[in-house]
């Protein structure tokens, strides 16, 4: 089961169940990675409201508390979104987060340089030739996984015939390149720097150059939160229209990389390579979601091809409009 489609489960399970926070307090909640965890400084850019953290090692267990009412405010990744959007779940975007800290790292054994395409190219069609093509870990469902999937057609490989994407969680992907059972993986941060730190595999490149771009992070809200308490979410919106550009500033960037040593127990050095990879964006580039939600079901992640319309469904520009002085088109509305 990928995390979007565990995530959905979870929804649909909670959907109806009756609990909600309390009415004057907002809750935010994340899961821990180190994109994740600067949704814990929210609280501090959110002055005259009572606001709390709580940060969720199973996105199931967010999406539940999310769905109840438990939860205010959420933050999971665009898959997510769209596997929620395809099942028409009361769940809306309000506001991108960080975005990045994807990296397609190769093994040591392949003697790659750093974006050397053709010769990656000509290393698959040669593995391919052999009987033998090569073996790309790929968690499922993530957004890295749809990045990649999108990159690699742009480069002259199909993904589906001429390399074997294998499903391997982030946290087995080391393991996975050290034994040689892989060739190549395209993890999250910090789960890369860490495998680079460790020689286990090399950064062979950014997986961008595609339609989606970059897109990671996403915070949502229920449409029953959106509809019975729209002054808080004019405040968590006026607050991430604060974080994003905090996380930029070197104060930011102390406070976000001390959230993260406080809530996991990556390395520093894994922390340190993976800092400059993360992108904070409070954008929401319509465009870019929609190329996410092509690639899903192409891949028949999602049950069926979604609309504009549909997507738009899911995606509330104004909160954040709101807080910006931004317009919708400049914040990615291109509809």
């Amino acid at each position: 089961m990928t995390a979007a489609v565990a995530l959905s489960a979870a929804l649909l399970t909670a959907c109806g169940s009756g609990d909600s926070a309390a009415s004057d307090e907002i809750v935010v909640a994340s899961p821990q990675c180190a994109h994740c965890l600067a949704m814990s400084l929210l609280p501090d850019q959110m002055p005259g409201q009572k606001v709390t953290y709580q940060n969720f090692t199973k996105l199931t267990d967010l999406s539940t508390g999310l769905a109840s009412g438990r939860i205010s405010v959420g933050q999971i990744d665009y898959t997510a979104l769209v596997s929620l959007a395809s099942k028409g779940l009361p769940i809306v975007a309000i506001s991108g987060q960080v975005n990045g800290g994807s990296d397609f790292v190769t093994s040591p054994a392949l003697h790659l340089a750093e974006n050397d395409w053709p010769a990656f190219v000509t290393a698959a069609r040669k593995a391919k030739s052999e009987g033998q093509p090569l073996k790309i870990a790929s968690q499922f469902g993530t957004v890295q996984d749809i990045e990649l999937r999108l990159e690699l057609p742009a480069k002259g490989i199909d993904p589906n015939t001429d390399v074997e994407m294998t499903n391997v969680p982030y946290e087995g992907m080391g393991q996975a390149l050290s034994n040689g059972s892989v060739d190549a993986a395209i993890p999250a941060q910090p789960f890369a720097a860490e495998i680079i730190d460790k020689k286990f595999a090399q950064h062979f490149a950014y997986p961008y150059d595609q339609p989606a771009g970059d897109l990671t992070n996403v915070v949502v809200v229920s449409k029953t939160y959106l509809t019975e308490h729209p002054d808080k979410v004019k405040e968590i919106a006026k607050g991430m229209s604060k974080l994003v550009p905090y996380l930029k500033t070197t104060a930011g960037q102390q406070a976000w990389v001390a959230a993260i040593k406080k809530y996991t127990n990556v390395p520093d050095a894994a922390i340190t390579a993976a800092m400059p990879q993360l992108s904070p964006d409070y954008d929401m580039p319509m465009s870019q979601i929609e190329a996410i939600a092509n690639a899903m079901y192409a891949q028949k992640l999602i049950p069926e091809s979604l609309t504009a319309a549909q997507l738009r469904d899911h995606v509330d520009y104004t909160p954040l409009s709101e807080a910006t002085g931004s317009s919708p088109a400049e914040l990615g509305d291109n509809q």
